[in-house]
């Protein structure tokens, strides 16, 4: 999980990047907005919590963390457009806004619960194991499962 939070947190600061850097070339800051919560919802929040995920496994693998990324990363695309469209102006543009920041908030609401119930918590060996086998299949460049360990 923290790996998959830290690359959409770093595809989020590429995004807004080059919202920056448009708006500098163009002297045109309209979608500092847009900017703002690229960076800060999507960059610092997202690096933020797969840090988080690393060093409190029990969090990572808990099924509110999946449920925090893919609402994180399915409302901040809706969120982002909605301010843009907003920042333009666009007819009935708001409630694109408050639905794309409410499913953003219900993320966010996964993740503080993933916190209070999860953080500290002792990994399930299974899970452990399971991420040693994946990390030594990934280092030695195997894609296919590993065979199931007999030790506990």
């Amino acid at each position: 999980m923290a790996k998959d939070m830290l690359r959409m947190a770093v595809l989020y600061a590429l995004l807004a990047i080059g919202i920056g850097i448009v708006m500098a070339s163009q002297h045109d800051f309209t979608n500092k907005s847009l900017h703002a919560h690229a960076n800060l919802v999507g960059w610092v929040s997202m690096a933020l919590m797969g840090v988080i995920y690393q060093v409190f496994p029990a969090m990572a693998h808990s099924v509110l963390a999946r449920v925090h990324f893919w609402l994180h990363n399915l409302g901040l695309p809706v969120m982002l457009a909605g301010i843009y469209a907003v920042m333009h102006q666009w007819p009935a543009a708001e409630p694109i806004v408050g639905t794309g920041s409410m499913v953003v908030a219900l993320g966010f609401v996964a993740f503080a619960l993933n916190a209070w119930l999860n953080a500290g918590q002792q990994v399930k060996l299974a899970d452990a194991q399971d991420d040693r086998a994946r990390a030594a299949q990934h280092a030695a460049g195997v894609s296919r499962p590993a065979a199931a360990s007999a030790t506990v």
